[in-house]
């Protein structure tokens, strides 16, 4: 399909960005209270979620921002009816911050000082939701999954992963970059606005299908993955394998992707022709869906 960049001007000179406030967005017409109260069958809760963190190691470094919103969602469409709770708040991590964090969030030491996030609350909102959505959910997952009981049974969604933004024509899936591209743009690396930017992007129409693209997330989450693991690939086959999205576990020393289970017969097809010129002399292991993108 091709590249659409909302608000570009008719002769494609100028684009018009709006900033996002609030995450105001449309609601589709029918979705009034008393519509909502008597189609509870197929109404789902929703949470989008956010954190901010002193770095990217999963083991060494800490949330200093955390950010939820919860919302209704038609099962059967995918469209967004109402927004939800909300909660956000920082936490104090007892260190100072690194210098390349305060300068990416805007985030300082005296902004967390003696702040925590209200873990009850979170869980709260958490056990409410039936699916619990972060654009890159490998990132946020295992920081969550720490603090929150709830948050380890949950089905999560990422946006990142199981939305085929290069069909769309998109070939960056960054946050930032496919808010601007859809006409809008909030202050990033906050918790809460990434959290209300994601929600509005899931909101808008795929011209493909002419169905937001949470429908298609929210389908995708519901699929088996399966990890692929390509045990003793020959050395000469790592940047086929790279190049493929497989990553190097420099612990087991394999090469490793996770993929929709219903697409591991090709994937295995092109493992055999591509990495081990013969019989697959890797491994598969299926995954839960409450298990996925956890650490």
């Amino acid at each position: 399909m091709a590249f659409r960049w909302i608000g570009k001007s008719e002769d494609g000179k100028t684009v018009t960005l709006r900033r996002l406030e609030d995450c105001q967005m449309p609601f589709p017409p029918y979705a009034t209270s008393e519509w909502i109260k008597s189609n509870v069958d197929i109404i789902r809760v929703g949470a989008v979620l956010d954190v901010e963190t002193t770095g990217l190691n999963q083991n060494e470094d800490v949330i200093i921002e955390l950010g939820l919103r919860q919302f209704l969602f038609n099962k059967n469409t995918g469209e967004i009816l109402k927004l939800g709770k909300s909660y956000s708040s920082f936490q104090d991590p007892e260190r100072e911050l690194p210098k390349e964090i305060v300068a990416l969030t805007g985030i300082t030491d005296e902004m967390v000082a003696g702040q925590k996030i209200d873990w009850e609350m979170v869980n709260s909102l958490i056990h409410e939701s039936a699916v619990v959505i972060a654009h890159n959910a490998r990132f946020d997952r295992p920081f969550i999954d720490k603090k929150s009981k709830p948050s380890t049974e949950k089905i999560w969604a990422c946006s990142l992963k199981q939305i085929d933004w290069n069909v769309k024509g998109y070939f960056s899936s960054k946050l930032e970059l496919l808010n601007i591209y859809h006409g809008f743009f909030t202050d990033s690396h906050r918790a809460l606005n990434d959290a209300d930017a994601l929600l509005y992007l899931l909101s808008q129409t795929d011209p493909a299908t002419n169905k937001p693209y949470f429908f298609e997330l929210a389908n995708n989450a519901k699929r088996l993955m399966t990890q692929v693991v390509a045990t003793a690939a020959p050395f000469d086959a790592k940047d086929h394998l790279k190049g493929r999205g497989y990553n190097w576990d420099s612990v087991n020393r394999f090469w490793a992707k996770t993929i929709f289970k219903d697409d591991v017969p090709a994937e295995i097809s092109w493992l055999e022709d591509s990495v081990y010129c013969g019989p697959f002399g890797g491994i598969t292991r299926d995954i839960a869906l409450t298990d996925g993108f956890k650490n």
